[in-house]
């Protein structure tokens, strides 16, 4: 890993003060290592910057995957998916 990399990774960490950005859980209490992800993902234009990064739990990396929209359970309208940088 490069350095500029290295040091991409910590400023996302350190910014997420050590939790998912989307579920809020502690890495320190994790069994499995957090991921950096995209937040919208490289092969629909995301680009790898610190705005477009989160620090994702194993479990909303995967349901997360490549997604950015999903169907809401109750209208069934195809709804934004949340954005850490975006929303509260």
């Amino acid at each position: 890993m490069s350095s500029s990399r290295a040091e991409l990774r910590r400023f996302v960490v350190v910014r997420a003060r050590g939790c998912c950005e989307y579920c809020l859980s502690q890495a320190r209490y994790s069994t499995h290592s957090f991921a950096i992800e995209h937040i919208v993902p490289k092969h629909r234009g995301g680009k790898t910057e610190a705005n477009n990064l989160a620090l994702s739990c194993q479990g909303c990396n995967n349901h997360k995957h490549t997604k950015v929209k999903a169907r809401d359970p109750l209208t069934r309208k195809l709804t934004p998916l949340f954005h850490p940088r975006r929303q509260k």
